[in-house]
């Protein structure tokens, strides 16, 4: 159950319960909370009241601070002085996840060779290398195709009254497209699906280096054979792009490959399939604003923004780390410690957005953080936003009745210390003049 809004504030006054997992903070924190999963706006409005700078350590016993207001996170992000790479700490006694992922290791290799965890000037060649993807133009190329397959995947459950949101559209949407866009293919979605859910996770712990190692592994063996294939039999695709600068002088190494391709379907799948099935929500569960957009179809742009604002695909920024002793209002971060920015925490704050905590398609543009800030903002934003506002605009057309499923067990979201996205959503429509069991809808 979620506590009361009151004046767009939350009512604290409900008791909490304490948690082993936070023992060093102000506010009692769990990313795998129940009451944290449901209702995560709860606590975040508490901790930029509260603590809006405290440290928190988490599974693998490294401590780490917890961002949560708008300024203080734009002024993180910005700072190169918070940096990615461990590597680039001369002295650091609190190495993260030490001991955890071996390096050499394809769990390593996946998680320490993408740009999103390296610092210029590595990062800022990796970048070069994958930006080349997501050009304007390309993008534009490529918006008559999102059409053609959200219409597919919607002709393929056109004529059922009940599926699962994100199974049957939300999931398939984006991993087509990432797939056709990186030369995968698509018969092997399933199993990138199930190698994203599990390599997504920010922490590596002991219960989960075993699986995090074997399904590296298994990943990275996968790519090998991808490229030899594709180094055969070249394809008008990204990967096969990649390859083909191997003859240059300037190319990534084999190691970077792996990396930056899991990078590319994590950030191309994962979050534009929350993305989507958030707005999807958020829609649904605020009746007005579904039927104002349902009506004024050109809304749809305003209508990603706040989606992304209000329930966006991501809680957290990746991990960065102090590469010196700094203080951000009178708390000191140490040297070689972690700092989490609350990325959805920081599109709540107060102090930046006016009434925060409603839902309304047709708020001004805002300066949210949904995709990042800085030198690490998403390269794929423009994809997400268009398969969105496909996705969305096309979804109320053809099936204008959607409604939740409120005969099956309701949407739950998943637990996570990076995605914010749910892992069922059963939803009901029915088409005009169709004829269910006797009954004309």
């Amino acid at each position: 159950m979620k506590n009361p809004v009151i004046n767009n504030k939350i009512d604290f006054t409900k008791n909490q319960s304490t948690c082993p997992y936070a023992t060093k903070s102000n506010v009692p924190f769990d990313f795998y909370d129940e009451s944290f999963i449901t209702n995560p706006e709860l606590t975040f409005q508490k901790l930029r009241n509260i603590a809006p700078i405290q440290q928190i350590t988490l599974d693998d016993d490294f401590p780490i601070w917890l961002i949560s207001r708008y300024e203080d996170i734009t002024s993180v992000l910005r700072d190169p002085r918070f940096i990615k790479s461990p590597d680039n700490l001369r002295i650091s006694t609190n190495e993260p996840l030490k001991g955890k992922t071996e390096k050499n290791t394809s769990a390593y290799i996946l998680r320490r060779w993408h740009m999103l965890a390296k610092d210029p000037p590595q990062h800022t060649r990796l970048r070069d290398f994958s930006k080349k993807a997501f050009t304007p133009k390309i993008i534009k190329e490529m918006r008559s195709r999102i059409q053609q397959i959200t219409d597919e995947l919607i002709d393929n459950i056109y004529n059922t009254r009940k599926i699962d949101f994100i199974d049957d559209f939300a999931y398939q949407l984006p991993i087509i497209v990432i797939s056709e866009l990186l030369g995968l293919p698509i018969e092997d979605r399933e199993k990138i699906r199930n190698w994203s859910d599990i390599l997504i996770e920010i922490q590596v712990t002991e219960k989960n280096k075993q699986s995090i190692n074997e399904n590296s592994q298994a990943f990275t063996d996968y790519l090998k054979n991808v490229f030899a294939l594709r180094r055969k039999i070249p394809g008008n695709d990204l990967i096969s792009s990649f390859l083909k600068l191997e003859e240059t002088e300037d190319h990534m190494t084999e190691d970077e490959l792996y990396a930056t391709i899991f990078l590319l379907i994590i950030a191309g799948h994962e979050t534009t399939v929350n993305l989507i099935s958030n707005g999807m929500h958020a829609l649904l569960t605020h009746p007005e604003q579904l039927n104002l957009l349902k009506n004024n179809p050109h809304l749809i742009h305003s209508a990603v923004e706040e989606i992304l604002r209000y329930n966006g695909p991501v809680l957290t920024s990746t991990l960065r780390l102090a590469s010196v002793d700094i203080i951000i209002n009178n708390i000191k971060i140490k040297k070689g410690e972690g700092v989490l920015a609350l990325l959805s925490s920081a599109n709540q704050d107060e102090t930046q957005f006016d009434t925060p905590l409603r839902f309304d398609i047709t708020r001004k543009p805002s300066q949210h953080l949904a995709f990042g800030y800085g030198i690490h903002f998403c390269i794929g934003a423009p994809l997400a936003r268009l398969e969105c506002e496909i996705a969305l605009n096309t979804i109320l057309k053809r099936l204008p009745n959607i409604k939740l499923d409120t005969e099956s067990n309701l949407p739950k979201w998943r637990a996570s210390t990076i995605v914010r996205g749910l892992k069922n959503f059963p939803v009901v429509f029915w088409i005009k003049n169709k004829t269910w069991g006797g009954m004309s809808k």
